[in-house]
């Protein structure tokens, strides 16, 4: 989930036009192309697990299930009056230790341009995390889980490009699954701890409902605020998942800030990626589509 960090890549303008934004760009194909056919190749020989996660900001208390992988190859585009950002791509790898425990690691390759200014492009900051889904109750369909993770820089310069904030950042949240009839309610709620200005409230609620066997559909309402009261964002988007095959899916989303240009928040952001699913276990957690309406 996709989490983005809010100074540089928090998860609207169509899928297709992200598509035209990221080639006039000019970012590499190449980037893309070669770790979507190695992870392709090897989902296609092996089982698919429980997925959880992208392409929304929330996450939720799924996990991949007990020896399965969930790794997700995406790109990204966030644009403002004048400023563009692109993670492209983002690795995503989740791995499911015992049926309640995540295991996730997430970097991307930032491509940041400027009206006026030159393009800068580098490593965005990895993310590390442990989920824990500590409540789990089938008959009142109530999930609750905690999902504490460690943002931090790579050691490639990108803090003195200005692509980055200097700094580390721990990220501790609540998220919580409430079916109700044929949908799913996800709310979370969560802080980040930093000794700079990087500390920050985050909350969000995403609701999803699965159209049929292959498709799911989800809205979210996403809201962020460092406690200085700097990048105050107050975001909406709507997205979803389809199923390509027993060991892929197709997962969208696109958005945008509730506010004007003169906010400076984002006027659109989108998700377009491959969510890879395998097992080291040979066995499903669930064949349900909708399992989690993410981060």
């Amino acid at each position: 989930m996709i989490r983005f960090e809010i100074a540089r890549s928090q998860k609207g303008i169509p899928i297709l036009t992200t598509l035209a934004a990221l080639l006039r760009e000019k970012v590499p194909v190449a980037i893309l192309a070669a770790p979507l056919l190695l992870l392709a190749l090897l989902a296609l020989s092996l089982p698919a697990a429980a997925q959880a996660g992208p392409p929304f900001i929330g996450d939720d208390p799924g996990t991949p299930g007990n020896g399965n992988w969930e790794v997700n190859v995406a790109a990204y585009n966030e644009r403002h009056p004048i400023e563009r950002i692109y993670n492209a791509p983002i690795l995503d790898a989740n791995y499911g230790w015992g049926p309640r425990i995540q295991l996730k690691y997430q970097v991307p390759y930032l491509v940041v341009g400027d009206d006026g200014g030159p393009t800068r492009s580098g490593l965005g900051k990895s993310l590390a995390g442990v989920k824990w889904r500590f409540y789990d109750d089938d008959e009142k369909g109530l999930q609750i889980s905690t999902y504490p993770q460690l943002e931090f820089n790579n050691p490639d310069n990108s803090v003195q490009r200005g692509l980055t904030d200097p700094g580390t950042r721990f990220y501790l949240p609540i998220e919580l699954t409430k079916k109700v009839g044929t949908f799913e309610i996800n709310p979370e709620v969560g802080y980040w701890f930093a000794s700079n200005r990087g500390a920050a409230w985050a909350t969000g609620l995403v609701v999803g409902h699965d159209v049929n066997k292959r498709l799911e559909l989800d809205g979210e309402l996403y809201n962020t605020a460092n406690t200085n009261g700097a990048n105050h964002w107050n975001t909406f988007d709507g997205g979803g998942r389809c199923k390509l095959g027993e060991h892929f899916l197709l997962l969208f989303m696109a958005g945008r800030s509730f506010r004007g240009p003169a906010s400076g928040q984002p006027q659109f952001f989108g998700y377009l990626g491959m969510q890879f699913l395998f097992s080291m276990k040979h066995k499903k957690e669930s064949p349900s589509l909708l399992l989690s309406a993410p981060r």
